[in-house]
Order: C-alpha cells, then sequence, then structure tokens
C-alpha cells in the first residue's frame, strides 16, 4: 500500500487501536480508511476524522432481506421460530443478515439453525444467565 492509493475498511471494529500496527501507513494522497463498528467509542479511539451513525435495518426490511438470502426455508414450522431468534440476533446489520442468510440458504436442518444461533449468541456475548 505505500505509495499507492487505497481503501482499506474494517469492519465490526470493537475497540480503538492504532491502524500502523496492522502495518498500513498514514492514508495520505487521498487514501482513505473506513471504520464500522456498533461503538462510537471506538471510533473516537481511533482519532476517525468523520463520524456517520447509520441505523439498523427495520424489522420489515430485515425480514425482507432474510427471506431473499434465505429461501422459503425459514417459513417452515421446524424451522420458523429459530429463523426469526437468528434474525433477532443479526441486530438490523444488512451484512450480517445477508452473509447468514446465504449460509443458510434453503438449509431445513433445525439442528443447524440452533448452532448458528447459539454461535450468534456467543459472539454477541449473550448468555443463559444474562438474558432478560
Amino acid at each position: 500500500m505505500k505509495g499507492g492509493k487505497y481503501l482499506l475498511i474494517l469492519d465490526d471494529v470493537w475497540q480503538g487501536f492504532h491502524i500502523r500496527v496492522l502495518g498500513v501507513p498514514d492514508p495520505a494522497n487521498g487514501s482513505k480508511v473506513v471504520v464500522v463498528s456498533r461503538t462510537l467509542d471506538a471510533c473516537v479511539a481511533m482519532q476517525t476524522g468523520r463520524n456517520i451513525k447509520m441505523e439498523a435495518m427495520c424489522w420489515k426490511d430485515a425480514m425482507s432481506l432474510f427471506l431473499n438470502n434465505t429461501g422459503n426455508v425459514i417459513q417452515q414450522p421446524p424451522i420458523e421460530k429459530i429463523a426469526m431468534d437468528v434474525l433477532r440476533e443479526c441486530g438490523g446489520l444488512p451484512i450480517y443478515i445477508a452473509t447468514i442468510g446465504a449460509a443458510l440458504r434453503n438449509n431445513d436442518d433445525a439442528g443447524v439453525w440452533e448452532d448458528t444461533l447459539r454461535a450468534l449468541k456467543k459472539c454477541t456475548g449473550e448468555t443463559e444467565a444474562n438474558r432478560g
């Protein structure tokens, strides 16, 4: 990246750090670094230049995107409730919805859906003990 122009996107950043730790030179010559985070604190710690708050998708749009990516399998009785929980865990974030939906596309194995739900809850820090 040295000497050339670049666009670096850091997605799902949970805490701030200096990008030089990654070996990225300071964004000069019109280069850009985009930081995507659920927390403004991470952006502040990274001394970002401009912060833009993006709202999560509304439920209707999230559901439409999920259905488009999973196929009609989410309307099957054994899958339907688990699928709605999986969608909730995606938090209205389009990249999660599209990626997870595509990974589960047309999969009618409820066990796979349950495993996915458990993995998502672990990733977001939700456990049986701290669920309200």
